[in-house]
């Protein structure tokens, strides 16, 4: 079949271009009048001075100034970049521009230096519009209210009347309160880029004063970092930051469906209280209670380890003594009932009567009893073991004499130091502590932990010192070597006090005695023994765990009993029994810092700490290397690392599929105490390929040349957890 193509020819064209010629008589016709000159058209609108919103990086918001006036506020507010750009472009009508604004005020009780924020605005969470949560006005729902003035600053009217205006929740405006403007911006782009911002600004209304006023500072956001990662408190899928924005939203008046409390003060006490916190049921019974409320996907228990600081609670890691605080001590002087019953949660509602109707907890008891618990962990303090006489004998004793003094140099009596079940009165040896106590294979710990109680190992003098003689396996030139004795103890005092009680007083409380190890060269004492390699700040530590971690505070010096080659143990339940699925785990300290629950929430877990963030506790201050914060690789060759073959799921079957004691060079040890689980077999097949051994054998993993550090530097390693160095 032939495909034609419609053409024009050139003949075509030649002829009617002399037909259209003939049509006329030769002559150009006359011009025509020139019309009348149009209407000047509508001025456009001037040109930005700054950087359109939508193409920025970042947004970093102030709030310069407020009016009021019949009822309105109108608040003026600037957006820029870090370099001080002026960020143009916000509009209402965009609908990735979700920018609001939110509204509360600081009542203070009468007579009383008790206030707490109550929000406006507010909206009912339930059917029954019995509970409220705080709203927002958004510019999407009033694009007119902003106005753009094309440099970085805008302006934005309410579009609530709050003298007419009917609060659902019942609360009325008063211009002679501060009040609290809070923006809370997020945007969130289908290109996966987000922007994300808060701020405040507090005045009084009817002074239009935003100096030397009235307000609520208790706690700082930085406080909280000490625990928990920037990341991990954007909370509500990144769109709150700012703890006044926290304060204002998390406030007096609002609760979820089921008028649980969410006041941030109440929901913050409750939280950390994650499984420690007990309540009654219906019949009396005291029963575990965590705080549980309906968010979003349905009711949240936080019922996780939540504040690590045991065994009581200390107040004093988050109330700070911070003299840019304002009101750094409110929560000593007049302690909000709403706060107490978060940890306490309805005990304290047996107390409600006549004479106390609003159950002000602080008319009988003294929020200071708080800090009372901490009394026998600050006495401990003071308190030292000093080791003398260390000898090795050549039939392989150790001898040693040992003295438990109070800050007097008096001595502890035995019924004074505590054992009872694990907590014993342990003195660990130790050696080759420079090299990160490597191997023990000729004495496993069992042998080197000395418990000061047990009369077959120890004798208490009658001046109440210790000479303790043990037979252990140590090395041919152990006394060349560094040695090292650790005590790690408790004394008991009185519950709350720093008086020294026996243990077996019914208010005896028991304190871990937190001194210096002993160290030396036997045949070179005046040589100054090396500590353990700086790998994390210890204060790290303990600003999170407070006085007691797990089982020990003494110098965090957990490694040396939980060493690089201890062997695997069987994850338990809550009775100390082996759990049915067979999983099997690596007891060295590295191990357990990067597997413990609440370290290792950054897979799946809660979220609250980010795992990512190793300069929690790498910090630069003790980093290895400076600032290398403990991540150079290369640097512990040599050793071997007990860990599991493999890391089962829930329902591995151990008789098919066992977990066996494998071992790991140092760099691949290193990686996989935080990875194992998602490592894949090219990225084992990577490291082994570079050097690094991961198998049944153990002279392997200690001859292994791995290249690790060759292309994984600290600075890289710090760049894919998300930081520089």
């Amino acid at each position: 079949m032939m495909i034609k193509t419609k053409t024009t020819t050139l003949a075509l064209l030649i002829a009617s271009s002399m037909m259209l010629a003939a049509c006329g008589d030769g002559n150009d016709g006359k011009d025509g009048v020139d019309g009348e000159n149009g209407q000047p058209g509508v001025p456009g609108q001037p040109g930005g001075n700054g950087l359109n919103i939508d193409m920025a990086d970042e947004a970093i918001a102030n709030i310069s100034s407020a009016r009021y006036e019949n009822g309105i506020i109108t608040v003026d507010f600037s957006l820029e970049n870090s370099q001080g750009v002026g960020l143009i472009g916000l509009n209402g009508t965009n609908p990735f521009h979700d920018f609001r604004f939110s509204l509360a005020q600081l009542q203070i009780k009468d007579g009383t230096e008790l206030k707490q924020w109550f929000s406006l605005l507010n909206e009912t969470t339930n059917d029954a519009g019995t509970t409220f949560e705080q709203g927002f006005e958004k510019i999407n729902d009033c694009p007119e209210c902003l106005t753009d003035h094309q440099d970085g600053t805008y302006t934005y009217t309410f579009n609530t009347n709050l003298t007419t205006a009917d609060d659902p929740a019942g609360v009325t405006f008063d211009p002679q309160l501060t009040q609290r403007i809070a923006i809370e911006m997020q945007f969130e782009y289908d290109s996966g880029h987000e922007l994300a911002e808060n701020a405040h600004f507090d005045w009084i209304p009817s002074t239009n004063a935003s100096e030397g006023i009235e307000t609520r500072d208790l706690v700082t956001m930085q406080t909280c970092y000490t625990c928990h990662q920037p990341d991990s408190l954007k909370a509500h899928g990144g769109r709150r930051l700012d703890m006044e924005n926290c304060q204002s939203c998390h406030n007096g008046i609002v609760t979820d469906p089921n008028a649980i409390s969410v006041e941030l003060g109440h929901m913050v006490h409750a939280i950390h209280m994650g499984p420690h916190r007990e309540g009654k049921d219906s019949e009396g019974n005291v029963v575990p209670m965590p705080y549980t409320i309906a968010g979003y996907g349905g009711a949240h228990a936080f019922d996780y380890p939540a504040f690590p600081t045991k065994p009581f609670m200390d107040c004093a890691a988050c109330h700070v003594e911070d003299d840019t605080l304002a009101d750094k001590d409110l929560w000593l002087a007049n302690a909000n009932a709403n706060a107490c019953t978060g940890c306490h949660t309805d005990k304290p509602a047996q107390h409600k009567s006549d004479k106390n109707p609003e159950l002000t907890c602080t008319d009988c008891h003294s929020a200071a009893v708080h800090n009372d618990h901490a009394k026998p962990y600050q006495a401990a303090k003071a308190y030292d073991a000093v080791v003398t006489n260390v000898a090795i004998s050549v039939a392989n004793e150790i001898s040693f004499d040992m003295k438990i003094m109070d800050e007097a140099g008096n001595l502890v009596s035995q019924a004074e130091v505590y054992k009872q079940g694990y907590s014993k009165p342990y003195v660990v040896v130790s050696w080759d502590v420079e090299k990160d106590y490597p191997d023990f294979d000729q004495s496993p710990y069992s042998q080197r932990r000395i418990d000061i109680k047990d009369p077959a190992k120890a004798t208490w003098n009658s001046d109440n010192s210790v000479s303790v003689k043990v037979a252990m396996n140590f090395p041919s030139d152990i006394a060349s070597r560094s040695l090292e004795v650790l005590p790690v103890l408790k004394v008991c005092f009185e519950e709350d006090s720093a008086n020294r009680v026996s243990c077996d007083a019914t208010n005896a409380y028991p304190a871990y005695v937190q001194t210096e190890a002993y160290r030396t060269i036997l045949n070179d004492t005046a040589t100054v023994v090396a500590k353990r390699r700086a790998i994390i700040d210890e204060q790290t530590c303990y600003d999170c765990h407070s006085y007691e971690f797990y089982h020990d505070s003494n110098g965090v010096n957990c490694i040396a009993c939980h060493t690089n080659d201890k062997k695997l143990g069987a994850v338990e339940d809550a009775n100390g029994d082996a759990l049915a699925s067979g999983e099997m785990k690596s007891t060295s300290f590295m191990y357990k810092a990067h597997k413990a629950q609440g370290h290792d929430n950054g897979h799946g877990g809660s979220g609250t700490i980010l795992k990512t963030d190793c300069t929690t506790c790498h910090a630069e201050v003790e980093g290895w290397g400076g600032k290398a914060y403990g991540f150079e690789l290369g640097r512990n060759a040599g050793q071997a690392h007990a860990v599991p073959s493999f890391i089962p799921g829930k329902n591995n079957d151990p008789a098919l599929t066992p977990v066996a004691t494998w071992y790991a060079s140092s760099d691949a040890a290193s990686c996989i105490s935080c990875h194992q689980k998602y490592l894949s077999d090219a990225a084992m097949a990577h490291m082994q390929n570079n050097g690094a051994y991961f198998g049944p054998d153990k002279q392997e993993a200690k001859d292994a040349k791995e290249a690790c550090a060759t292309c994984h530097s600290p600075e890289k390693i710090m760049e894919h957890h998300g930081h520089q160095l």
